[in-house]
């Protein structure tokens, strides 16, 4: 198969997978690829995109107390932990948080594009799907 094409496909593959997974309040880490997940671990951990969620929720993602929640266990404090809540909350942040001194800033306070924000959803989802 001509390579143009299947690079094409799985483009929209992916984009049909990450669609479907927010309209449908993806509840299974199945419905994200391993390539979304993984972009979305690299931008948590400030390896890509410039993403900063590592630096208040730690790079193991259980958080610093007083600062960001443990994003992998099943609590939720602002929301049901849904990959439509996730992206929702990583959009715009959490202004005024319930257990935290800080703000979360829309987009982690980075220029993240919609495709990141939904990969990095991918990954947090991906955390915490298996203790549900």
């Amino acid at each position: 198969m001509n390579p143009r094409l299947l690079a094409g496909a799985l483009t929209i593959a992916t984009a049909t997978a990450v669609a479907h997974a927010a309209t449908a309040g993806a509840t299974q880490e199945s419905a994200f690829t391993p390539q979304q997940v993984a972009l979305g671990d690299s931008i948590f951990r400030g390896k890509a995109a410039g993403g900063t969620c590592f630096v208040c929720h730690q790079p193991n993602a259980k958080g610093l107390p007083g600062l960001a929640p443990d994003l992998t266990d099943k609590k939720w404090i602002h929301g049901d932990g849904s990959y439509t809540f996730i992206v929702e909350t990583i959009k715009k942040g959490v202004p005024k948080p319930k257990q935290a001194a800080a703000p979360m800033l829309p987009r982690g306070g980075t220029a993240m594009n919609d495709e990141q924000v939904a990969a990095v959803a991918a990954y947090v989802f991906s955390l915490s799907a298996a203790k549900r």
